[in-house]
């Protein structure tokens, strides 16, 4: 029989998920009943996370940002806090799906999902957030990247859930940044998105970062690209400069694939063309 517990506490969770190690987490439940109608899910159990306040929070002060796991797409978008001091969460929320979706959907679930077409995941990565994870030995942090190592593979251990995202806000000079491109103009999966922030200094960038998605199997920074882009004044060249070392990196990291002859001469087109519109506030 399939038990159903939902806790009010953090701690309740991981007491459940170590008694009940084969339980599911639900919170959002758009990717997981899907599985579980498609047979590839057979969880023993459900643990519904959504009466965790903690887990709804979302708390801007001091320069860092708290975003909870249990927070809807929606509830991002329209936070004001986000909206004024991280633009990039609200952008990349307003992404995913239909209103239904995002109404449902959370930023905890997309991540553990482990789907290389999350849209969340990129601007996540671009700024360099860590996932706080509770388990049976106490909560510990780890970057997005290194969290997600797969698709549909996460280093969460079965007795572990995700709590929240730690952000340090980056300064309030930095200009952001997203894209997505799917088979229709809306409602569609990821064929490619990506993420990116940029500072200025008199005309020069400073700094860069830049995280492409549904293109590898885990998240990762472009490095090459941003390491091409810092300390240069920026031309229609920079960006195509750019573009090309974003094909490299990803040939690099997937190799040829039957979908190469249409992703990477888009991934290089998209990137430069994410990055020059981020750069003169276009996002």
């Amino acid at each position: 029989m399939t038990g159903f517990y939902r806790p009010d506490t953090v701690e309740e969770a991981v007491k459940f998920l170590r008694e009940n190690p084969r339980a599911a987490v639900l919170s959002g439940g758009t990717d997981l009943i899907i599985a579980v109608k498609e047979g590839k899910r057979r969880p023993d159990a459900y643990i519904d996370i959504t009466g965790i306040r903690e887990m709804r929070e979302i708390r801007v002060e001091k320069g860092r940002i708290f975003l909870g796991a249990a927070v809807t797409f929606s509830e991002a978008e329209r936070n004001p806090q986000l909206r004024q001091f991280c633009p990039l969460l609200c952008r990349a929320a307003a992404a995913v799906g239909s209103p239904q979706i995002r109404s449902r959907g959370t930023f905890g679930g997309n991540t553990a999902n482990a789907s290389p077409a999350a849209d969340t995941v990129p601007a996540l990565t671009v700024l360099e957030a860590e996932a706080e994870i509770a388990g049976p030995d106490g909560r510990r942090r780890i970057k997005i990247e290194e969290l997600i190592i797969g698709s549909g593979k996460t280093g969460l251990k079965r007795t572990e859930c995700i709590t929240g995202f730690h952000i340090v806000l980056p300064p309030g000079d930095t200009r952001y940044g997203y894209g997505k491109i799917g088979r229709r103009n809306a409602l569609a999966i990821s064929r490619l998105n990506g993420a990116c922030l940029m500072r200025e200094e008199n005309g020069i960038v400073r700094e860069a970062r830049l995280c492409i998605g549904a293109a590898t199997d885990h998240p990762a920074r472009c490095s090459g690209a941003e390491k091409i882009l810092t300390g240069r004044r920026p031309d229609p060249d920079l960006w195509a400069q750019a573009g090309r070392a974003v094909r490299d990196f990803l040939l690099a990291e997937t190799g040829l694939r039957s979908s190469s002859a249409y992703k990477l001469p888009a991934a290089e087109e998209f990137s430069g063309r994410l990055l020059k519109n981020t750069w003169e506030g276009r996002q």
